[in-house]
């Protein structure tokens, strides 16, 4: 697969998932389904572009005649392997840096994750709930949770109604740091991609929505308009205090789209109708990234090509190339000593070597094509090359060099 093309599609998946996120589920309450549906975003942008799937399209003789169904220069291309790569491997050059900063970025992110360690390790004490490890939070450090530890600083560790205890609890119950840890190293192999830095950003306030949400569900009716209250003023004393939180850790830096989130109604019929939209669309963009149209040639058929006045110097001789892998066994054929009068051919030369011959010998000289309007089916029967005109001439060259034989065509009226 060709890195540039692997960039390509990259970028356009996750496009049409961060895309399909902010239309349908950035002001919904579908948390649980927007957790999963960014991660398997992320996943699908990775995984799919390294996959493509062909869908054989047989080419028939009559496809080659008009010229005008078939694209001659790539379909020559591909049937005579001509490479147009440079001497120098630019390509290769590229995804060199690219390896080289990703690692320099997985470098970076084992030292902070060493530091977490070396965190846990030095950090105090406090007790143990629900099989989670609660330590005292470093100075200057705020609440956070990585996997089975909760870090709490002193101020929350003396509330009485502890929101931000039970805020980290659901964020290590429902392990949370898992994604955390995936957008991260992500975000160290897709750095190319500066969407990646928006959707990070989307995952991180979506665990967010999540836990808070699920704080207030576990809150009864009755209670629930003064504890909704004291939960977003709690919040905010959190976001106002000085914090250091690990690169790694949960941030709380988007106050004011939790409180919002906090107070918006649960996602209704509609938003859900509207999310369920996504799915063909997902779906008919992975089948265009993914399918690829691969003509074939029908190695069986007789094949046939008409040339003019009209027919470009580039279409005309990729129609002998792709004569000439037909009868590749056979003969190869040459037209070359073109000429064109106001953009019209009007001479050429048939040149032909058969597999017993070593070089190409010529065989028939065309001049005044342009004058006459003179159009030319070329055709390969009985070991010869044959040429009929629409002036009623007929052209045969075998593999005997000097001989050539002209004769009236059977369609001569």
């Amino acid at each position: 697969m060709e890195f540039w093309n692997y960039i390509l599609e990259n970028f356009l998946l996750l496009a049409v998932f961060f895309a399909g996120y902010e239309l349908f589920l950035k002001n919904s309450k579908f948390f649980t389904f927007s957790r999963f549906y960014l991660i398997f975003g992320i996943l699908i942008s990775f995984i799919l572009p390294l996959f493509h799937y062909s869908i054989q399209v047989e080419l028939h003789p009559e496809d080659f005649m008009n010229g005008t169904s078939v694209n001659f220069a790539s379909l020559s291309q591909n049937l005579t392997n001509i490479s147009l790569r440079n001497s120098i491997n630019f390509e290769g050059f590229i995804f060199s840096v690219y390896l080289l900063i990703s690692l320099v970025f997985f470098v970076r992110f084992l030292f902070q994750l060493l530091q977490l360690k070396k965190l846990i390790i030095a950090s105090e004490n406090i007790s143990k709930i629900k099989g989670l490890k609660l330590k005292r939070s470093p100075k200057n450090c705020g609440a956070f949770s990585f996997f089975n530890y909760i870090f709490l600083d002193k101020i929350s560790e003396k509330k009485d109604k502890n929101y931000v205890l039970r805020h980290e609890l659901i964020h290590a119950q429902h392990y949370h740091s898992l994604d955390v840890l995936f957008i991260n190293l992500a975000s160290i192999f897709f750095w190319f991609n500066p969407l990646m830095y928006y959707y990070k950003k989307r995952i991180i306030d979506n665990l967010e929505f999540i836990t808070d949400d699920a704080v207030m569900a576990k809150i009864s009716s009755e209670n629930l308009k003064n504890e909704l209250k004291n939960y977003q003023y709690q919040l905010l004393s959190q976001s106002l205090a000085i914090q250091h939180l690990p690169i790694l850790s949960f941030n709380h830096s988007s106050i004011k789209k939790r409180i919002i989130m906090l107070n918006k109604k649960t996602g209704n019929k509609l938003q859900l109708f509207k999310i369920f939209l996504l799915i063909p669309c997902l779906c008919f963009i992975f089948y265009s990234c993914n399918v690829d149209e691969v003509a074939s040639l029908d190695e069986n058929a007789e094949y046939s090509f008409y040339f003019d006045k009209n027919t470009s110097e580039e279409n005309l001789q990729n129609r002998v190339k792709i004569f000439n892998h037909f009868y590749k066994t056979e003969v190869a054929l040459k037209i070359t000593d073109t000429k064109y009068q106001n953009q019209f051919l009007n001479q050429f030369t048939v040149s032909r070597k058969f597999k017993d011959q070593s070089n190409f010998t010529s065989g028939y000289q065309a001049t005044g094509i342009a004058e006459e309007n003179i159009s030319f089916l070329v055709t390969y029967r009985e070991g010869k090359i044959i040429l009929n005109s629409n002036n009623s001439y007929r052209i045969e060259l075998d593999n005997d060099a000097n001989r050539m034989i002209i004769s009236e065509s059977a369609n001569k009226k």
